[in-house]
């Protein structure tokens, strides 16, 4: 613990969010001795994309979304069913203030100082995983196995060496493979590849949802709770906040987090603030009786899809569906995910599966938004880490921590 984090014995602070980074901000300040309440719409990890994503703590995942030709790369992947990029072209009138930042974040110069960022902010992250997981008792959930990035083409393999020196740089160890060693290690994959790299220190766990659950038992377990409570409004009150709950009652509190994802927004905005969030809506499946085995993490990066080993059986899938969170989900989806991944293994027993969809809450930097609120420096914002929510969590908490310090 930080030595400061100690002026955080006894606050009263209340959590808006039980995801999973609502979840590590509560078991991080419980442990520094903060009286924490949690409030969500839905018990912990019960919704959202902390229920069923893909499980990985992917701390060299440093590229974000808005990259230097994203937009001539968009128009042919809206056309083809099967391309890792989505944005219905009905959706774009909504989405226009995102997508015009999201344009801009795009050009050479600040696309590398978002690369930066998030570089400099994933160093710690394997390293606080393993504290709060060590703390919290669910060490046993964490497997280090590393992961596989996979190319079908010699062409996309060449074309991506650049970023793996990227990741390099920022000190995460890569190891390029041809296609005879990746098969030694993946037996079971589809004849297709023509190389890839291997990152060994890359991390799953064996449930997300596991994690929410451990970490709020381990809130519960310092004295922390959990109320199920639509949250509407956070007020100011001079000397503390006020947070009003739906069914028109409200609390108060020393401080506040905002840590609700998507939903984030229109509390932010109640407090006048904007912060531009949409949906970055993922798919998958879990195979549960898959019938092969994979031996770590595997990102099939001609796809955008990825395949990991869950309690469950074997989950694939991705994909970016950029849309407001209120449409329906496309159940055509799921078809198609099933068909790459019988493209990918082709013993794939596809016989038993289940679906999710998790809307993840993407910036159009994707930077999460971490930092006091501009109207009360005891309101602090905690939300928009697209899929990398499971990834900075841990890292999350403890910035958080500190922004709850006064100084």
């Amino acid at each position: 613990m930080i030595k400061s984090e100690h002026m955080l014995k006894g606050k009263n602070i209340a959590i808006v969010g039980a995801g999973i980074v609502g979840a590590c901000c509560a078991a991080h300040l419980s442990a520094c001795g903060a009286k924490v309440t949690v409030f969500d719409r839905a018990m912990p990890g019960q919704a959202g994309p902390s229920r069923g994503n893909a499980a990985h703590i992917a701390a060299s995942a440093i590229f974000p979304l808005a990259a230097p030709g994203i937009l001539l790369d968009a128009l042919p992947m809206l056309l083809d069913p099967k391309a890792p990029l989505k944005m219905p072209l009905g959706q774009w009138p909504k989405l226009m203030p995102w997508l015009v930042s999201f344009m801009l974040n795009a050009n050479k110069k600040t696309y590398q100082a978002n690369i930066n960022q998030l570089g400099e902010f994933n160093q710690s992250v394997y390293k606080d995983t393993e504290q709060l997981y060590q703390s919290a008792g669910l060490s046993e959930h964490l497997h280090r196995d590393g992961a596989l990035y996979l190319y079908e083409s010699g062409a996309s393999l060449d074309k991506s060496q650049q970023e793996f020196a990227a990741r390099q740089r920022f000190g995460f160890d890569c190891h390029r493979l041809d296609a005879e060693q990746i098969y030694e290690l993946e037996p079971d994959l589809a004849k297709i590849f023509s190389g890839g790299y291997l990152i060994p220190g890359w991390m799953t766990v064996s449930d997300p949802k596991k994690i929410v659950s451990g970490l709020m038992d381990y809130c519960y377990k310092l004295g922390g709770k959990f109320i199920c409570e639509d949250i509407t409004a956070l007020t100011s009150t001079g000397h503390g906040v006020k947070v009003s709950f739906k069914n028109g009652n409200s609390a108060g509190f020393d401080q506040v987090i905002v840590a609700a994802g998507v939903n984030s927004g229109p509390l932010v905005k109640k407090l006048g603030q904007k912060k531009l969030l949409t949906a970055e809506r993922g798919y998958n499946l879990t195979y549960t009786r898959p019938g092969i085995t994979i031996n770590r993490a595997l990102m099939f990066a001609d796809r955008g899809v990825v395949a990991t080993r869950v309690d469950d059986g074997l989950r694939i899938g991705g994909w970016a569906e950029l849309v407001s969170d209120d449409i329906p989900v496309n159940q055509d989806y799921f078809s198609r995910i099933n068909g790459i991944a019988r493209e990918l293994f082709p013993a794939l027993d596809s016989a038993e599966s289940y679906p999710w969809m998790g809307a993840r809450p993407s910036t159009p930097d994707s930077l999460p938004v971490i930092e006091r609120s501009e109207t009360d420096a005891n309101i602090v914002y905690a939300f928009g880490h697209g899929h990398l929510g499971l990834t900075q969590g841990p890292t999350t908490a403890k910035r958080v921590a500190q922004l709850l310090v006064p100084g």
